[in-house]
């Protein structure tokens, strides 16, 4: 049953991800690709996945028709998760999304059935991810931090503050509230292409840099 919905995936042409994404943001779209197909991301499944969705990239070069699994290996351990953190999970227990790496997965699978490619190219957002981008954007610029860091009260700006802008809780693991973090300074960088977005995303990411260069001063609030 499983051999049966990982075969129904459809593989992209090679010139579509040969050059200008990583193995890292590969890995990620067949980790999406399975959990919308709901097959589990065991790294059997992500093996097989990988291979079919982009055969050019993670199948053994003297057996073409064989997944190449060390390759496969390297892209969840180091690419994708260590330097990344694009994902979490090992190979015996399986793997798992990161808010950040659903968020690249999404990104990088309409570029590749947009017949798009990223490398020399200035991407574009599509009208749903703009309105979706610019509703989250807009509301880091409503939070209690924002407006501390806005009016230079920095020194009332405290941790619970700092989650409840990134949309957390203070339960929220850090590694969780990073990884909002990056999701919404990716966001806020893309918006900042488009002219009317300028002055906006401008003061949300001078507020994001903030956060990440006090990170460590916030945790002990």
């Amino acid at each position: 049953m499983v051999d049966n919905l990982i075969e129904s995936l459809v593989s992209y042409r090679p010139e579509q991800y040969s050059s200008g994404i990583t193995n890292a943001k590969l890995a990620v779209v067949a980790l999406l690709k399975l959990e919308e197909i709901k097959v589990e991301r065991t790294f059997e499944n992500i093996v097989v996945a990988l291979q079919k969705l982009f055969p050019d990239k993670f199948s053994l070069i003297t057996y073409p028709n064989i997944p190449d699994a060390i390759r496969v290996d390297s892209a969840l351990r180091l690419d994708a998760g260590k330097h990344s953190k694009y994902l979490t999970g090992n190979s015996p227990k399986g793997y798992k999304l990161t808010a950040m790496g659903r968020n690249v997965a999404e990104k990088i699978i309409e570029e590749l059935e947009s017949g798009k490619t990223p490398k020399g190219k200035k991407q574009t957002i599509s009208g749903a991810q703009r309105n979706r981008y610019t509703r989250l954007v807009n509301a880091v610029t409503k939070s209690e931090a924002f407006e501390k860091f806005s009016t230079k009260q920095f020194s009332e700006i405290h941790r619970f503050d700092v989650c409840r802008a990134l949309q957390c809780t203070l339960e929220t693991p850090p590694e969780k509230i990073l990884a909002n973090l990056a999701v919404l300074k990716t966001m806020a960088t893309d918006l900042s292409s488009i002219k009317e977005y300028e002055k906006l995303t401008n003061d949300v990411l001078e507020f994001f840099n903030y956060v990440e260069e006090n990170w460590e001063a916030l945790q002990n609030e």
